[in-house]
């Protein structure tokens, strides 16, 4: 993939805020316009139960002044209770006023640091800084998060973090290069995801069961509601799935645009990554490269029939997204490929895999045919019982001839292969997941085997790691070609261990 330069770096920032005599900083003072605002939506609940209160008690609007009041204060008091302090070898944080916390991560244990802006952040020239170690805090109040500072200072802030956290210092900073910036013919992938259809088709049948009344009451609900009573929508019998694919397709559009356009990847000095994306909400994320261990390509039944996928990191870091920080969001094929080559190398990728044989395609049709009559035998109980409408049951028949074919394209989807260090597995049929990680983030084997796989000779082999989604499987593999594949990998770990696992 050609990479081209990257924009000017912006001009120098201007000096820090000011510091104690220890070396402790504020947060910037213009969040005193926003952490008053945050408090207030928090605590709408609270607000309108005072409304409610304060109108039946006779007292009027007292009960909400004072609930506002409260809010703004603790707004107030969680700006003024913060510091921060970026010592050598060290980063701190404290805040809390009867609870004080004290939060400090040496240098060497940050994997990453995100800088974000939401729209009132943006307007006010500000970001927030949240510190990744790449474990997950054990309390919401645990988390290293800086809300927020001015986006000029944050960013020299992510830059000294990042530098101090280098096992060995970089002398000259490279200039950072694009590898890839949106397109907008991906937009042709974002009405395939079903982010915005599973909960319509939640409500649209709860509409027609014995909760419809408490589903009305739901702004939601309402909506497609009075949706379904557009006469120019068509006969009833097909207006519950056209308003879920109308509203559904219209929340896909607006969710991808929200957050792919604007999405660039850039490579910094010494190999590091920087992930940028959203339009209202900014976000960007920095990797080191030590920190990455591989990548993932998911590819989901509509989007893979489009030729598309996706492309995330498998890196050690703390992420809202459990398959990791997106290097691609929905592409063509070949630029996640291009992308994926970037960061661990063709070699894997282009490794032909080792497919797992007839048992497994029998285990896979065994577990559809299955899985449809279990589903069939539910869905028939519960029209039975009134619970559902007998249509449900009878679209769940009609799925028969498609349980098959779907179940051999998860056979063929099964393979693994290992290539210049990295173990390659892939499986999945709606989702179909690739993965290529490297031996080196592989810290341990797990061995599951069910009732059904030990009677065919199969088992179930999971690489541990720090990284990503903490564990990878190959599925459904030969026993007798797991001694060879985890040798390959980790050589001599599972030795021990062969005898009782091919029990």
């Amino acid at each position: 993939m050609t990479a081209v330069p990257a924009p000017p770096a912006p001009p120098a920032p201007p000096a820090e805020a000011p510091a104690d005599q220890d070396g402790w900083r504020r947060l910037d003072p213009r969040m005193l316009l926003v952490h008053p605002v945050h408090e207030v939506v928090k605590m709408l609940p609270l607000l309108i139960t005072a409304l409610v209160f304060g109108h039946s008690s006779g007292h009027h609007n007292n009960w909400a002044y004072l609930v506002t009041a409260l809010a703004v204060g603790a707004g107030l008091l969680r700006w003024w209770t913060t510091r921060f302090r970026v010592a050598p070898g060290l980063v701190e944080l404290r805040h809390g006023l009867l609870i004080r916390r004290h939060i400090a991560v040496p240098a060497d244990r940050v994997r990453t640091v995100d800088l974000h802006s939401g729209a009132v952040h943006r307007m006010l020239g500000l970001a927030t800084v949240s510190v990744g170690t790449g474990q997950a805090a054990t309390a919401r109040g645990d988390r290293l998060k800086l809300d927020a500072l001015r986006r000029t200072e944050a960013l020299a802030l992510r830059e000294e973090l990042l530098t101090g956290a280098r096992a060995t210092p970089v002398a000259a900073q490279e200039p950072s290069t694009v590898l890839l910036r949106f397109s907008p013919t991906w937009l042709r992938y974002a009405p395939f995801a079903l982010t915005g259809f599973l909960p319509l088709l939640a409500i649209g049948l709860s509409l027609t069961g014995p909760m419809s009344s408490i589903t009305q009451q739901t702004p939601i609900g309402s909506t497609v509601e009075w949706l379904l009573h557009i006469d120019a929508l068509g006969p009833k019998a097909v207006r519950l799935p056209l308003v879920i694919l109308l509203v559904g397709t219209a929340i896909n559009l607006l969710t991808f645009a929200e957050r792919t356009v604007g999405f660039a990847l850039l490579r910094g000095s010494g190999g590091s990554l920087e992930i940028r994306h959203g339009v209202v909400s900014k976000r960007a994320i920095a990797l080191e490269k030590r920190r990455v261990y591989g990548v993932e390509l998911a590819e989901s039944l509509p989007v893979r029939l489009l030729g598309g996928a996706r492309c995330s990191a498998v890196a050690t870091v703390a992420h809202r997204e459990r398959g990791g920080p997106p290097l691609v969001p929905a592409a063509p094929l070949a630029t996640a490929l291009a992308v994926a080559e970037e960061v661990v190398g063709d070699g894997p990728l282009r490794a032909p895999l080792v497919g797992h044989g007839p048992r497994a395609r029998t285990r896979r049709l065994t577990r559809a045919l299955g899985g449809w009559a279990l589903g069939l035998a539910l869905l028939g109980a519960a029209a039975a019982l009134d619970l559902l409408p007998a249509w449900c049951a009878l679209g769940w028949a009609a799925l028969l001839p498609f349980t098959v074919p779907l179940a051999l394209d998860r056979y063929r989807s099964l393979g693994h292969a290992v290539a210049d260090g990295f173990l390659v597995s892939r499986h999945g049929s709606l989702v179909r997941r690739r993965t290529v990680l490297s031996g080196e983030g592989v810290i341990g084997w797990n061995l599951r085997r069910s009732w059904g796989q030990r009677r065919t000779g199969l088992v179930t082999l999971t690489a541990t790691t720090a990284a990503g989604r903490k564990k990878y499987q190959v599925i459904d593999l030969p026993v007798e070609q797991l001694p060879e594949l985890a040798d390959q990998v980790l050589p001599g770990l599972l030795t021990p261990f062969l005898v009782p696992a091919t029990d």
